[in-house]
């Protein structure tokens, strides 16, 4: 297993995956998201996980300062790991991945918003150490 930085040629893959986290009714189509963006970012990041030279998960995370903090804050953009992968230890490595990059960029804490039904994804979140501290609310425009 290994975790890694994503590159410009893991596109096609990381959006096979995104398909399965999010379904196919997606809000970006090729040329038209901002995955480049993201890539060539200084605040944001996206740590894949690789095996057998399949991509088998992902991680997303930002960072942003934020005037109440000293120091810059990280957020969980988003964490999927193939279902059959699941419980093999992949999604605590992306973690540690994130949360090493976060520390080295100095941030002070990271930030995770998740749905309500995501029971497992808190249960993993908190055996972790990280607790559920409130809500998340969004508008759409």
């Amino acid at each position: 297993m290994k975790i890694r930085l994503a590159k410009l040629s893991d596109y096609e893959e990381l959006i096979n995956l995104y398909n399965l986290f999010v379904g196919k009714k997606r809000f970006s189509t090729k040329n038209n998201d901002s995955f480049e963006k993201v890539l060539d970012s200084s605040n944001n990041f996206v740590f894949v996980a690789e095996e057998n030279n399949k991509l088998v998960g992902f991680t997303t995370f930002s960072i942003r300062l934020v005037i109440r903090y000293p120091k810059p804050i990280a957020e969980l953009d988003e964490l999927f790991i193939i279902e059959e992968y699941r419980k093999h230890g992949i999604g605590k490595k992306l973690m540690e991945a994130v949360e090493e990059k976060a520390k080295a960029l100095d941030c002070l804490n990271m930030f995770i918003e998740s749905v309500y039904d995501r029971t497992a994804a808190h249960e993993f979140y908190e055996s972790l150490g990280y607790k559920n501290e409130g809500y998340h609310f969004k508008k759409i425009f």
